[in-house]
Order: C-alpha cells, then structure tokens, then sequence
C-alpha cells in the first residue's frame, strides 16, 4: 500500500475560518464560498471522507479557535490524513505559528497540507520553499488590519460612542444608535442611591452591607439555586469601581487599558490620572459636581483616633485569609469606649492592641455563610513573630538537620533516586539509536526490493510506537529530575532567606513578603473547655511548616 492511498483511509480535514479582520464585505472569503470550494476540490481528487471544521468569527493572529483546537486533537488521535485550506491565511497569520504547523507538526503526523489559491501542497517540495515567505506577508496584513481596526475603534471612542461590550450598570445602549448609551430604567437608581449614600459619607463596605440589607440584587440574572447570596453580594470593590466610574457622570472613557502587542493577550492598565476622559457624551445619573465630590470623599484619609478610626498599620494586608471560606481577612477596630487603658496594667494601649481581623465573608453575608474566625491583631503579630524566630534559630543552628525537616513536610512525588533514573535514561536513549539503526535497515531492504511496501509500513509503525513511547518516558523522566532539583532549590532560597532573620525582634512589611505567601485563620473551637484557634502560616518556597495553635 502506498503512502498516498494511506492518507486517504483517513478523513480530510476542510478548515475554513473567516473574522472581523478579513473585511465583513468580502462575499468570496465567506464561509460558505469557503465550503463550496473546498467540497469542489476535495471531491475532484478523490477526497470523498472529509469533515468541516469551522471558525466563524475568530481572528488568524493566534490558534486558540475551537474547531482549530478540535482538528489538532483530531490530527494528533490519527483521524486526519490531509487538512485543506482555501489558503494559508485561513490557516493563521501569525507566520511563526504557522510555519510551526506546516513545516513540523503536520509532517510529525504523516498529515498532507493543502492550500488551494496559494498552490501550497507538502507533497510538492518545491512549493513549499516560497510557503515561509507568503507566512510572513499574511502576517504583515493582520498586523495592518488589526492597526486600522484599532484605529477605527479609537476615533468612534474619541467621538463619544460606546465601543465596548456590556455597557456599564445602569445604563444600557440606545435602541436607535449601538453607540450611545441611555439609562437603564431598572438599575440607573441603584446607582443613584450608591452614589447618595457616598455623598451620606458612607464608606464602599458600609454601602455594600446596606444594599446586602435592602435586598438590592447587582444582577438581573438569578441563578436557579436556594442560596441567592451572590444574587445580592455587593463587595467594596465592585462599589468602589462604581463610584469611581466617569460614564455615571455623562462623560465616555475612552480606553482603560493598553494592550502590550499585537499578538499579546495581556493588558497594561493605564493610571486614572492618565485616562482619556470626553465629557457630555450621554445623560448622566449624577451631575458633574456630585462626581467630583464623591472622588474627593475616597481620596480622603480619615482623620487619626475620630470615632472608630485608628492609627494601625497593617503590615498584613493581603496576606491573612479565612481557612473556611477562602476569602481575606478584614482589619476592624474597637468601639471609641474600649479603647483607652489596660484594664488589667492601667497602661495606654498601642493601635496594633485595638485592631482585629474579621472573615470579609461574614462581615459581608453574616454567620448563615461563614463564621467571624476573629482574631486579635496583637496575637496574631506576636503567633508570627515567634514562629519566625523559632525556623530562624533552628536553620542557625544545623542548616542539614533543618534541610531534611522541610524536606520530610514538602510532597516527595517528584523525589527520585538519580542513580536509578540515569541508568533508566542511558538505556532508553541506547534503544532508540538501535531503533534508528533498523530504520535505516528496513529502509534498504524495502530499496532493494527484500521488502514490499506493506511489510516495510508494518514493521516500521510498531518501531515508531515504541520509539515513541521511549520518547516520553525519557521526557517524564527529565520532568521528574527537573521537579526534584527545583524543590531541592526551593528549601535552600527557604533556609537563606529565614537565616537573615535570626536576630529579628519586630516584624515589618519586608520579612513578611520575603518570607510569607499567606496566612490562614481557622474558626475559634473549645477543646477540654479551653478555646482553641489554628492558625496556618503558609511561608514563600516550603509551603506550610509547624502546626500553631493560638
């Protein structure tokens, strides 16, 4: 049996793919017409078991498209002998990607490549020399395309008119003109009302626990549960993003982000200061004055010691987390009566001994959701300090003793003995080479006419099969070194870093970053009648290490 004919008991894969970038009057690059001329050609050179496998709506400057994803598992399963294209930009226009596939992938998986109006076709070498050339010229087109689509988008958005996708709540888009913005009859007073209790001089959490009370939902969407607690879950940051927002105030925003590149699917945000702001653009919610206003009362620190405030400094902001419901802890402080002396020492008490932190789940949704997990932030700087200066001294004092203890904590799967896995990798490298050889035998023997076509494809697919195999036991075992050395690695940065603390008797933001990913607070328990609280300190590197009980 030949090559040829065996392709062809596979199926053909027709791949059409069409986007905005390609021009929405374009009759000739529609799907359709793409369909009629891949169906025409395929049938005309004997392709008779194809499938479509199209991407309607989907940009060729990356291959994250499903019926792309779908015909690579496809290809990669042994179900396609032979992918078609119109052309190679329906493939994709980012050259590198795209060579990546033709010059490699395909070959790899013995899979014929087809672009019709481009003459590309892997069985012609000679074609194929110029496809790198036509890649880089599709590339060149998209980064045009997306160019002028971007600057498209940048004048309407200067002109005032809503280019985005769902528009902001509380307003909704104008019926006659997609890019002007009107207010939403059902939601622009909530936010009339989150802007009055602001101007009230309620902070974001205070506003957002007065909505949780008035049942006020922050979707039009209810999900189909008993639990609707999310229904009416307003955080601080969603009001804090909404108090902050110009659209409210009549004004457009023209764009809130830039994207790093072309190809690049991550964004920089741009500094508020630095936003491009047009004014007048649609009826406004709140006046002008009213927006001002609000943008003064959130930049304002509140006075030190004035009712409940505080002068605390929270050295662990973003970094103490409730071990029930995974949400981060909230700093409180006591009520103005409790906050004078000691009344066991007669002492004035410091800030750190009048603050506590609090699950933001609770705080938010009440005790039918979560518990407080409350603790005080005096024992939970004094519970850290220790634990510190405990690891500290013991990595002091035998670093090799301190070694295997962080060791014996850490999950050991990746844990090998490297004398067993380089006698394993030196003989799974010596039966591929031997496996090599009898490929090149083979070869010669089929040359020969020793022998047939069949016979040779028989033998040499089970030594791919176990060539194959061999490949990807040697790549796990590679994996499973590279994961050992890298823990190893870990546990030394561990023991250098906690060793520069040895002398440490205040903590700072600078040893808790160093040293600290996260702090878990576990809810408060009687054990024997005693209250008992656990608290899990989870360090940069090693991950958790000793059991603390508060």
């Amino acid at each position: 049996m030949s090559r040829k004919k065996q392709v062809y008991e596979k199926i053909t894969a027709l791949y059409c793919r069409i986007s905005l970038d390609d021009g929405g009057d374009n009759e000739s690059m529609s799907i359709s017409n793409q369909k009629l001329m891949l169906r025409d050609f395929a049938e005309k050179n004997g392709m008779f078991q194809y499938e479509y496998y199209v991407d309607d709506g989907y940009t060729g400057r990356n291959f994250n498209r499903p019926a792309f994803q779908r015909m690579i598992a496809d290809i990669e399963a042994g179900k396609i002998g032979c992918v078609v294209t119109k052309d190679l930009s329906r493939l994709g226009r980012n050259y590198i990607e795209a060579g990546s596939y033709i010059e490699i992938f395909f070959p790899k998986h013995n899979v014929r490549y087809i672009a019709i109006t481009d003459g590309v076709d892997s069985l012609t070498r000679q074609e194929m020399d110029i496809t790198p050339f036509k890649n880089i010229l599709n590339d060149m087109y998209s980064r045009d395309i997306s160019k002028k689509v971007l600057a498209g988008i940048t004048t309407r958005s200067r002109q005032g008119k809503f280019c985005g996708g769902t528009p902001p709540f509380g307003l909704m888009r104008d019926p006659e003109d997609k890019g002007h913005l009107i207010l939403d009859p059902e939601t622009a007073p909530i936010i009339r009302k989150i802007y009055d209790y602001a101007l009230d001089g309620m902070g974001c959490m205070r506003i957002s626990k007065r909505l949780m009370e008035e049942k006020i939902p922050i979707t039009h969407v209810k999900a189909n549960t008993e639990f609707d607690a999310n229904y009416y879950s307003w955080g601080g940051a969603r009001i804090s993003h909404i108090l902050r927002n110009p659209f409210y105030k009549g004004a457009h925003l023209v764009f809130r982000t830039h994207q790093k590149g072309i190809r690049s699917n991550t964004y920089d945000i741009i500094p508020r200061e630095d936003r491009e702001i047009i004014e007048g653009c649609h009826e406004a919610i709140v006046t002008p004055e009213e927006w001002e206003q609000v943008q003064e009362l959130i930049d304002r620190k509140p006075p030190i010691m004035k009712g409940n405030a505080c002068p605390f400094y929270n050295l662990f902001h973003g970094l103490v987390y409730c071990a029930t419901c995974g949400k981060s802890m909230q700093v409180r402080y006591e009520k103005v009566g409790r906050t004078g002396k000691n009344r066991f020492t007669g002492e004035m008490r410091e800030p750190i001994d009048k603050a506590y932190y609090i699950c933001q789940t609770y705080n938010r949704m009440g005790c039918k959701v979560c518990s407080s997990h409350k603790i005080e932030a005096r024992d939970l700087y004094n519970l850290v300090l220790k634990d510190i200066q405990e690891l500290a001294a013991q990595a002091m004092k035998d670093a090799d003793a301190f070694y295997q203890r962080l060791s014996s904590r850490m999950e050991r799967r990746y844990l090998v003995d490297a004398s067993q896995t380089e006698k394993e990798r030196q003989r799974l490298e010596s039966r591929n080479q031997e496996i090599d050889g009898m490929f090149l035998s083979l070869y010669t023997d089929k040359a020969k006419g020793i022998l047939t076509e069949q016979r040779f494809m028989k033998l040499t697919a089970a030594l791919e099969q176990e060539q194959e195999s061999n490949q990807k036991r040697l790549h796990d075992l590679a994996m499973m070194q590279s994961r050992a050395d890298a823990q190893e690695s870990e546990v030394r940065t561990f023991i250098k870093e906690i060793r520069r603390y040895a002398t440490i008797e205040e903590l700072d933001e600078a040893v808790l970053n160093r040293l600290i990913s996260r702090i878990l607070i576990g809810e408060v328990k009687k054990v024997d009648g005693q209250k008992v609280q656990e608290v899990r300190i989870v360090y940069n590197f090693v991950g958790e290490i000793p059991e603390i009980a508060a």
